[in-house]
């Protein structure tokens, strides 16, 4: 089990597989939880940007399953651009 915390400590949620919904040309993370909760967070997000026309930002709607380490969840959730990281990681 995992947990996303803030930088004090404070648990908001415990999760058996983390993932994360994410704007990948930002690099602004939208929500990190459960894998299941997040792929349908995916979805709802591409499909209401795409249900109003705009293409081009529900292309940019990213999700990713994150390392299954708690210090890599800790800083997706509390630092700013580093889901980012992760990505460009990925890319290569």
């Amino acid at each position: 089990m995992f947990l996303i915390r803030d930088g004090s400590g404070r648990e908001y949620n415990k999760v058996s597989i983390p993932a994360a919904v994410y704007d990948s040309r930002d690099s602004v993370l939208l929500k990190i939880g459960e894998r299941e909760d997040m792929l349908s967070y995916f979805d709802l997000v591409q499909n209401k940007y795409r249900k109003e026309g705009f293409y081009d930002i529900a292309n940019d709607i990213s999700f990713m399953e994150l390392p299954k380490e708690q210090a890599e969840i800790d800083k997706v959730f509390q630092i700013c651009d580093y889901i980012g990281k992760l990505h460009a990681k990925r890319l290569n």
